[in-house]
């Protein structure tokens, strides 16, 4: 049973019995259904619930306002503080996107409660989109002991920077493919090694003063230490030998690297140079050296040693006239006192 009340001056309303369903059909009975029913005017539904089965729906709405009428400070607990859209998804849990207003964050310096949440049977779920436009600063705040991470995708390093092998390469241009991109930490480690066998480990500079090491399993050449002071070497380090400027301490010996040079031992000052224990002086030549008797200096003496002769000592000197004599023995002094 339905009637058509008139309820005032241009207001009607159609009653029908509870249960009752009011049909409009626009098919004539048939599976036509180009046609259409036409509300001018403004549409109110008061029920607590809208079905829509059609296939395509068209809403020229730019904003579709949900919770509407809502008097509360947010969205109240009588909705369980959320509103979104809800997908059916059959057999399946349905999928929610939704705003939640018992969501605590803290980005850039700002917090507060309420944000948006995708999610499957209550479970967040990721999203997938091209990228994200922001008009400021972007903040990620992973929860409890989270981190930002790249699990799951494929050698994710070797999109940030050049590898070959499986290990970082230069191409020639660099090991970066793009500055703006960023790395994971796996590039990272491969990074740090790279920079460490490459070129960091091997040498240490700032400007021109500089420690190099070189390996002769690397280089092929004897292995070494070279300390370099304004682009000039000071010292060099050998496994069996060092050379500072132009000294060379090899074992016990200390000798110049500069053929034909003298070796200086001199005390500044009014200090002199001390030999505590006995002073040995080889026989001439040396072993760089063809002469017996040395040149003599363009000042003081030179005293050197060969086979003893008439002093009966070894020991000879030259001054730097030019005079040339043995060192003569106290014995053969007394006895040359007596002949002459």
């Amino acid at each position: 049973m339905s009637k058509v009340t008139r309820v005032s001056n241009g207001d009607y309303k159609i009653i029908i019995q509870d249960g009752g369903t009011i049909t409009l059909d626009t098919t004539n009975g048939t599976n036509n259904l180009n046609g259409r029913v036409v509300i001018t005017g403004s549409l109110e539904v008061l029920g607590t619930r809208t079905y829509i089965e059609s296939v395509d729906m068209q809403v020229e709405d730019n904003i579709i306002l949900l919770t509407k009428d809502n008097s509360s400070a947010g969205i109240p607990a009588s909705l369980n503080y959320r509103s979104g859209l809800e997908i059916e998804r059959g057999t399946s849990p349905n999928a929610t996107f939704v705003y939640d207003e018992q969501i605590a964050w803290a980005a850039g310096g700002d917090s507060s409660n309420g944000t948006f949440t995708f999610e499957v049977n209550a479970n967040t779920v990721p999203i997938k989109t091209r990228g994200i436009v922001s008009d400021g600063a972007i903040y990620f705040t992973p929860g409890g002991s989270g981190a930002l991470s790249v699990t799951n995708t494929s050698d994710y390093e070797e999109k940030v920077l050049t590898y070959s092998g499986g290990a970082i390469t230069d191409s020639g241009s660099g090991v970066i493919i793009d500055d703006d991109l960023l790395p994971n930490t796996k590039a990272m480690v491969d990074y740090v090694d790279y920079i460490i066998n490459s070129t960091f480990q091997s040498r240490i500079d700032e400007g021109d003063t500089f420690v190099e090491a070189e390996d002769f399993d690397v280089t092929g050449v004897e292995s070494r230490v070279t300390v370099g002071v304004d682009g000039s070497i000071v010292a060099t380090y050998f496994g069996n030998r060092v050379e500072i400027n132009d000294i060379q301490i090899s074992g016990t010996t200390i000798e110049t690297t500069v053929s034909n040079s003298d070796l200086t031992l001199s005390s500044s000052g009014t200090g002199t140079v001390k030999i505590k224990d006995s002073l040995e002086i080889t026989e001439t030549p040396a072993d760089d050296d063809v002469l017996t008797d040395p040149l003599k200096p363009t000042e003081g003496l030179k005293l050197y040693s060969k086979t003893e002769d008439t002093g009966g000592t070894g020991l000879y000197f030259v001054n730097k006239s030019d005079t040339r004599d043995e060192i003569i023995s106290n014995n053969r002094s007394l006895v040359y006192s007596m002949l002459f």
